[in-house]
C-alpha cells in the first residue's frame, strides 16, 4: 500500500523534473516557472510537516 509520503514524494518529484526541464527553455522569473516552484515549495512544506508529525513524541 502506498502512503501518503511515498504519493508525497513522487508528486515533489515529479514537479522538481518538470521545474528543471522546464528552466531549460523557460526565463526562471517567467509566471509559469514561479507558479511550478510555489507549487514545489508547497510539496516540499507538508512533507516536512508529515515528517515533523512522524518524530514527535505522543506525550507533547
Amino acid at each position: 500500500m502506498t502512503t501518503e509520503k511515498e504519493l508525497l514524494l513522487q508528486e515533489i518529484e515529479r514537479y522538481r523534473s518538470l521545474l528543471n526541464e522546464k528552466a531549460k527553455h523557460t526565463p526562471l522569473i517567467s509566471e509559469e516557472m514561479i507558479d511550478f516552484s510555489h507549487k514545489l515549495d508547497d510539496l516540499l512544506n507538508k512533507y516536512q510537516s508529515l515528517e515533523s508529525e512522524c518524530h514527535t513524541p505522543i506525550n507533547q
